[in-house]
């Protein structure tokens, strides 16, 4: 019983310094060293390995960009169904998609334009060759029919699989497309589970922007409160760091 409480004091306090550090490098050394991103009127097309990446990661550029009448279409690669122990796979995937529209509604973007790829979850970098070959090619259909101008994508270094997986099924889809769109990079891990104040080399990481979404970020907030399946998942102080004004982006 001791052991588990120690357990349990050591993880709060290692989620706390986790999101010190975090806060210190959002607030502090990140705006120091980013340029301002500024909303543009390009048509848009957000790739999200998981149902709530998109919100987390770039929601406040979803809501900007809609508010702003701009294109915006979301792709979903995987099903999510790994995400609740409790539920039936089956159950938690029409579960996350249903979040999924309910959470873009808000931000802005119609049912019709969400689209579910439904590869399975936790395996994209397990995919055999025929399997990736074959998403590659829905994702370059999809690219071709929308005519994106600018592509939003996890980091490539994002500290997830189905994350890194995500950019790199993409950028080989982009590559092949023939599409020249602009391609950015949206965190969701990258600054998370490690020293980051000391291990982080921004240079490696691309050249970073900062968004300022205040405007926005109620819808956002209200976005990420929709995915209530996967309250139970993050630490509070993991999601908190998605409640500020400001989302950073990479271009490598």
């Amino acid at each position: 019983m001791l052991t588990k409480i120690t357990s349990q004091i050591l993880g709060k306090l290692s989620n706390t310094l986790q999101f010190i550090e975090v806060e210190i490098l959002f607030d502090w050394i990140l705006p120091k060293k980013s340029q301002t991103l500024t909303v543009t009127e390009k048509s848009t097309l957000v790739f999200a390995p998981h149902q709530d990446d998109e919100t987390l990661g770039c929601g406040g550029l979803i809501a900007l960009k809609r508010e702003l009448g701009v294109p915006v279409k979301v792709a979903f690669l995987t099903d999510g169904h790994k995400s609740y122990l409790h539920i039936k796979p089956e159950d938690i995937v029409q579960v996350r998609k249903q979040e999924a529209q309910e959470a873009l509604n808000i931000l802005g973007v119609a049912a019709s334009d969400v689209y579910f790829i439904d590869q399975p979850d936790g395996e994209l970098k397990q995919l055999s060759h025929e399997q990736k070959l074959h998403t590659i090619n829905q994702l370059i259909q999809l690219l071709q029919s929308f005519q994106p101008e600018e592509v939003y994508v996890p980091h490539h270094k994002d500290q997830h699989p189905d994350h890194e997986a995500t950019y790199d099924l993409v950028k080989d889809a982009l590559s092949k497309s023939g599409i020249k769109a602009q391609l950015f990079q949206y965190q969701v891990w990258l600054f998370w589970g490690r020293p980051v104040l000391f291990q982080i080399d921004l240079q490696k990481l691309g050249q970073s922007y900062i968004l300022p979404i205040k405007s926005v970020i109620e819808k956002k907030r209200q976005a990420i409160q929709v995915y209530r399946s996967q309250h139970h998942i993050f630490p509070r102080t993991f999601i908190k760091r998605f409640f500020k004004s400001k989302e950073i982006y990479f271009q490598s």
